[in-house]
């Protein structure tokens, strides 16, 4: 997935690759894990064992489509159906003039809105599975 003008985050479905720009709530939060031992001599030992990272994509488009805002939503609103191994998506985030990263994520909610003229705007919240790497 090539960095796209306009846009800072793509992800596939499938042999579909959808595009949009994430919302100022990249949430990065540390896993930890906390022990005690006599070695530790009552001190609490707390190690990072992972990351819980979410994220917010609105303005979602599909590349290379037929541009229909139908065909576009049944696929977003498919794929938040998912469970189980079939919900990742892999994605791949561009911040602007920093270091691109990219691992698995899943739907964890989806959203629209129509205002009086029935324009639709969509708002999906997405959870990395596994770890979220550098990338070129």
């Amino acid at each position: 997935m090539a960095a796209l003008e306009g846009y800072n985050i793509a992800f596939k479905i499938g042999n579909k690759t959808l595009a949009g720009r994430t919302q100022d709530d990249l949430t990065i939060a540390a896993r930890t894990k906390e022990s005690l031992t006599k070695d530790d001599q009552g001190a609490t030992q707390v190690a990072v064992i992972g990351h819980d990272i979410t994220f917010r994509a609105t303005g979602l488009v599909e590349l290379g489509s037929d541009t229909s805002a139908k065909s576009f939503r049944n696929t977003i609103i498919a794929n938040a159906l998912k469970t189980g191994s079939q919900a990742v998506l892999a994605f791949k985030y561009m911040p602007t003039g920093g270091q691109a990263y990219g691992g698995n994520c899943i739907i964890t909610n989806y959203s629209e809105s129509s205002n009086s003229s029935d324009e639709a705007t969509y708002t999906v919240d997405f959870r990395v599975t596994g770890d979220m790497t550098t990338t070129s």
